[in-house]
């Protein structure tokens, strides 16, 4: 017995776990739990924001001018240098896979483990998948040396990669609308290249960017949402094996 009321470290441990107990009740632990929700969704919305209106203003600006290019353009009113033209296009394209790359990285933070991991490596994932579907068309068309390949090939193969990223993506976080939206692009390349060069670039420069600002209003006024409940917020548990 300690005959100067000090506690010994069983029973001020004891104390302290009593403390917690009391600090924080089944009904604040729920309060903190949907607050930490609340957090991560409104990060990952803001997130997928800036991802879907850098790829909107990406294809809208970028399309339209390989739509307007001297040589291989279509469009009626506005002719610009065809040099110009690819540079903004791939300027954009590498603007929108650094801020792809960034977003993914962002979604990972804040969640436990291999959660965590798994958005690191998809944002990274974006510059890699996109770098290698350059490399594989520019090999093709040396092999194939077919000038009217280039223009349906190259665009073609980046609007799929972006769709099935965004697939990938939508498995990673269990996201429908974003699974949706990965569907969309895939079917876009498909029915653009199928209209032929040059109208193609036309329907990307329109239908893109409509598509991607059409995924903002649905999250924005709460029609579709990025699931952040279905992900594992910093401060619960995660069962490893």
């Amino acid at each position: 017995m300690d005959t100067n009321d000090r506690r010994t470290p069983a029973e001020a441990s004891t104390q302290q776990a009593g403390d917690d107990d009391r600090a924080l009740a089944p009904s604040e632990m729920l309060a903190l739990m949907r607050d930490q929700q609340r957090t991560t969704r409104t990060r990952l919305d803001r997130a997928l924001y800036i991802l879907l209106g850098t790829w909107a203003v990406a294809w809208l600006v970028g399309f339209q001018a390989l739509w307007s290019a001297e040589d291989g353009g279509g469009s009626p009113l506005v002719r610009i240098p065809t040099v110009t033209a690819f540079v903004v296009f791939g300027a954009l394209m590498v603007v929108g896979v650094i801020v792809s790359v960034i977003c993914g990285v962002s979604m990972g933070r804040g969640m436990r483990g291999r959660s965590n991991t798994a958005g690191t490596l998809y944002g990274f994932s974006w510059s890699i998948s996109m770098m290698g579907a350059w490399f594989f068309a520019a090999s093709l068309l040396r092999q194939v040396e077919d000038p009217a390949l280039a223009p349906l090939l190259m665009p073609g193969i980046f609007a799929m990669t972006i769709g099935v990223l965004y697939m990938a993506g939508a498995a990673m976080s269990r996201s429908g609308s974003q699974f949706a939206l990965g569907v969309a692009v895939v079917a876009l390349a498909v029915v653009a290249t199928a209209f032929g060069a040059p109208t193609h670039y036309l329907i990307y420069s329109t239908a893109g960017p409509l598509i991607f600002l059409t995924f903002i209003v649905l999250l924005r006024t709460g029609a579709i949402s990025s699931d952040p409940g279905q992900r594992e917020p910093v401060g619960q548990g995660e069962v490893h094996a």
